[in-house]
């Protein structure tokens, strides 16, 4: 019997009550989910998103070609529509050499709520306790991070190394213009846990990366893009060496500001 993870809307927050995504982050047609569960050659994989509203359900199956440390899923938008105000199961089950093992089920709540847009020059400093539209990603999802003292505090004891987004946001933007983005990032000890962090539009680096944090004083990553496109991109702070082990710092001050 394989132990699985419940899978997550990548957009969703981190509520316990149950977790919530609001399908105005979703960006493009279709809705990213991960399970966190290494996958190998000829896993058969089976997701459900379970609702109680007509058009509200989709399955989807596939064959595993690869070893892959992540199971990446991709529902068409429509079918989560469907369920604004419900509440959805996401079940996942994994075939493995002719034996199926489930994933708990994970309770999702959908709405649509508006979405609070930065006007030119935004920072978000995290001063009224809440993330303010930024999501955890990838190993920082489950309630692993907190805001705390305006800062975004990731407390792990125990990490494990890989390279993953911390937080992303959306954030409108206009086509020609160009952005000067920046954030603030302190260590939790004395001693540099090794995380490298970035600033990124749409997964792609904007800018240097900021290394050797520690607590003796705070750091500023800065990055720079040129929207292609008016609409929303997605803003946000990759770690390229996630630390195995205890993984302190914190993250504020995270600002946008168009050129001239």
């Amino acid at each position: 019997m394989l132990i699985i993870p419940p899978p997550r809307f990548n957009e969703q927050n981190s509520a316990s009550t149950p977790p919530e995504l609001n399908t105005r982050l979703i960006s493009g047609n279709s809705a990213g989910l991960t399970a966190d569960f290494p996958v190998m050659p000829n896993d058969r994989v089976f997701l459900t998103l379970s609702s109680s509203v007509r058009g509200g359900e989709f399955n989807q199956s596939f064959l595993i070609a690869t070893n892959a440390p992540r199971i990446e899923f991709l529902i068409p938008k429509g079918f989560v529509e469907a369920s604004v105000g419900k509440i959805v199961l996401l079940l996942l089950t994994i075939n493995r050499a002719g034996s199926n093992s489930a994933a708990p089920a994970a309770r999702v709540l959908i709405n649509s709520s508006p979405i609070v847009t930065p006007l030119p020059g935004a920072v978000w400093d995290f001063s009224d306790d809440t993330f303010q539209g930024w999501v955890p990603q990838g190993p920082y999802t489950g309630g692993l991070l907190h805001v705390i003292n305006s800062s975004v505090v990731v407390d792990v004891l125990i990490s494990q190394a890989s390279s993953a987004h911390i937080i992303t946001r959306a954030v409108p933007v206009i086509a020609g213009r160009t952005y000067d983005c920046s954030f603030e990032v302190i260590g939790g000890s004395s001693a540099a846990d090794g995380s490298t962090l970035h600033m990124t539009v749409n997964g792609s680096p904007i800018g240097a990366a900021v290394q050797n944090i520690t607590k003796a004083q705070p750091q500023t990553g800065r990055g720079s893009f040129t929207a292609t496109l008016t609409g929303d991109v997605r803003l946000g702070i990759f770690n390229q060496r996630v630390p195995s082990g205890i993984h302190r710092l914190s993250l504020s001050n995270i600002r946008i500001q168009p050129r001239p």
